[in-house]
């Protein structure tokens, strides 16, 4: 399993992720089944948890999660909230792992919209003028609107598959997908210290380009079997 956990509103929903989701899974019971079913079931766990928490501690914070499971060659993305994850192949084009849950996502504000909640542009589009994420694990006073439900993506390793890039929004917001799979294509062919020099080129570039965001990048080597290193900026 590999992860980013973006938190917002305090650290506590991101720190508890850490240990929970993982644990949420092997307990899960659904692995042999269906790696979707088990995820699912772990972030809804996760989620219920943290709430149960949260009430108990009157904290009102949440957290993205974006976690990339591996079975053999078989990669499975489950997503919640505007962390992302893409697939960055030998030659550099990319491949989307998942879709940020934005408000202003179409079938996003017609969820809330339904469920009798709001979406307001203060800066950039919010639930309820508050929250700029759709969907998350915690925020305990949106939660009739911001669901944990992930969605997902799966995909088969190939030989021409080189990397999965996993980081939270301090990256997506200045770095598109393609910069993104063409730094990591330059970066890795030069081949000095493998994918950790990768997550802090990223991380860097990011910086460079003005985000004032916490920065934290996940990447996985794909080209001898799934192999992570990763950096992280506050």
């Amino acid at each position: 399993m590999f992860a980013v956990f973006d938190g917002h509103g305090g650290p506590a929903a991101s720190e508890y992720c850490t240990e929970a989701v993982h644990r949420n899974i092997v307990t899960s019971g659904l692995l042999e089944k269906s790696t979707k079913r088990a995820l699912r079931a772990a972030l809804l766990n996760t989620d219920e948890e943290y709430l149960r928490f949260a009430h108990q501690k009157n904290r009102d914070d949440g957290t993205t999660a974006t976690v990339v499971y591996a079975n053999g060659r078989d990669i499975t993305c489950a997503n919640v909230g505007d962390s992302r994850a893409i697939l960055v192949l030998r030659n550099g084009d990319t491949v989307p792992l998942s879709i940020d849950h934005k408000p202003n996502r179409k079938d996003e504000r017609e969820r809330i919209e339904a469920l009798g909640g709001s979406v307001s542009l203060w800066g950039v589009w919010r639930v309820e003028g508050i929250l700029a994420v759709s969907r998350a694990i915690g925020d305990r006073m949106l939660k009739d609107y911001v669901c944990a439900d992930p969605e997902f993506i799966e995909r088969t390793i190939t030989k021409d598959d080189a990397y999965i890039v996993i980081a939270t929004d301090g990256l997506w917001d200045v770095c598109d997908n393609r910069t993104v799979g063409q730094v990591a294509s330059r970066v890795g062919m030069n081949n000095k210290r493998g994918v950790q020099e990768i997550a802090e080129v990223l991380a860097q570039e990011a910086y460079s380009k003005g985000s004032t965001d916490n920065i934290t990048v996940l990447v996985m080597d794909l080209r001898d079997g799934p192999r992570s290193r990763y950096t992280d900026e506050t």
